[in-house]
Formats: structure tokens, sequence, C-alpha cells
């Protein structure tokens, strides 16, 4: 048993009672603190409770579901989201995940599987919940709080949500160094992308937009086409004054219309 397993709390939010038995079992074995629920708890008290993550069923919420699952997103920076639930359409499970949901299981599934993306989501979450502690990072006009899960520019927010905070704190980590789609994907959506899957350039486009709306001096994001992001602090050249030698540089070139055309 690992540290790790031993110090995790769990809250799962989850009607079937079958299901929420077997995963007990799994999480007693694990040495995790659990609660099983079989209804829908006031956001406030998952706080109380200082869980490190959240297993929902949406489908116990009927039509509340969906307004649930974006309040308890939004609960703390550190709280793992993982809804587990069944007969959810492409759409939905995408809805789900760009709310803020950290994974989305579709069941029926295997208890063994549902341990280990819950191991996933705390690791990730306390990787951040390191860079909090590491203090403010700054890049051109931006300061990045990973203790706020926010970023400003002279003091005013970005207004971002947790998963454009996510993707821009990676961003700014990875200060000069291109990242794949890929990677990013798996890094601040927690598994492998989906062939076709756009939620990276989605979720660009939007931090972009708000980036260049607070600090339009500089251009954060550049696109490397076929291959991902590089993002650095550059103040705009226009292409008529673009140095000859060695040629344009075209990720500074493009960085305000770099998207692919699928987008």
């Amino acid at each position: 048993m690992t540290q790790e397993r031993a110090a995790l709390r769990v809250a799962v939010i989850d009607d079937d009672s079958g299901f929420a038995q077997v995963l007990a079992n799994r999480m007693d074995s694990a040495g995790w603190q659990h609660r099983v629920i079989a209804s829908a708890v006031p956001p406030d008290e998952l706080v109380a409770m200082k869980v490190n993550a959240v297993l929902v069923d949406i489908n116990v919420m009927a039509e509340e579901g969906w307004s649930y699952l974006e309040r308890i997103c939004g609960l703390l920076p550190d709280l793992g989201v993982i809804v587990c639930t069944e007969g959810a359409t492409v759409n939905q499970r995408v809805r789900g995940l760009r709310v803020g949901a950290d994974d989305w299981i579709t069941k029926p599934c295997h208890p063994e599987e549902v341990i280990a993306r819950i191991e996933a989501v705390a690791r990730r979450r306390r990787r951040n919940s390191g860079a909090r502690e590491a203090g403010p990072l700054l890049v051109g006009e931006i300061e990045i709080r990973a203790d706020q899960f926010q970023a400003f520019v002279s003091g005013q927010s970005l207004d971002l949500t947790r998963r454009e905070f996510e993707l821009l704190q990676l961003l700014g980590e990875s200060e000069g160094q291109v990242l794949e789609r890929e990677k990013i994907y798996q890094r601040v959506w927690g598994y492998s992308m989906a062939h076709g899957d756009r939620s990276v350039d989605v979720f660009i486009r939007k931090l972009r937009h708000k980036l260049e709306r607070r600090s339009p001096a500089f251009s954060y994001i550049h696109t490397h086409f076929g291959v991902g992001y590089r993002f650095a602090a550059e103040t705009a050249v226009p292409e008529a004054e673009t140095p000859d030698e060695g040629g344009p540089d075209q990720s500074r070139k493009t960085s305000t219309d770099v998207l692919p055309a699928s987008a």
C-alpha cells in the first residue's frame, strides 16, 4: 500500500448501492477514508469533509445534475471531480470535461479502473498544490497565481475557469518550449487525446482572447503548425518590420491568427 493511497479522502455520490458497496470495499482495502452518499449534498458540505476527490453520478440529481456539477467543479483548486455515470453521449462527456470535471467514467465499469482514475486525478491535484507553494509565475505582464488558481495583469483578474488556468499554468511553466497538443491534453485533461478532439485548440483560443484583452501589448501563445504551442511574451512585430536575417519569425508573425482552420 502506498502512502498516497492511505492519505486519500473520497466522497462518492451515487444511489447505486451495489456499485457503491463494491467500490467502498476497494477503498477500504486501499486504506482510503471515504463517505458514500446516496443523494446530492450541499457543495459547502463537501468542503467541510476536506476530501481530495468526489466521484459523482450526475443522474442522481436528475435535471439538476449539470448545474450541480458546475458548482462542485468550482469549489476548491485541490478538489478532483470525477463523473461516473451511464448512458452519456460523446457530447455530454465533452460538456462535462469542459465545465471542469477532471475525468469521466462510463458505467458499467470495473471498480479497479475507478480507483486508478481517482488516484490519477489526486496526483495531478497534488502537483498543482506544489506549484502554489513555489510562488507566483511572471511572464510578460501576466502574473500566474497558483495559490488563487487565477492569473492577473496589473492586479486585474483574467477571470479564468479552472481548466483555463490549468492550461495557462502548464504553458507558463514550460515557457519557451514547444508542447505537443497530445502532451498538453495528457497533462491537463489527464488521459490520452482521442483522434479529432479539438479541446486543446478551443481552450487555447479562449485563453488568447482573455490574454489579448488584458495585455494587448504582448503576444503570448504561439502556434507551431502540426506540432503544438509555445508560450512566451513577445512584443508584436509587424510583418514588414521583421528582420530579413534568418527569415521571418513565423511563430511571432502569426501569433494573433494561428489556429488551424478546423478549430
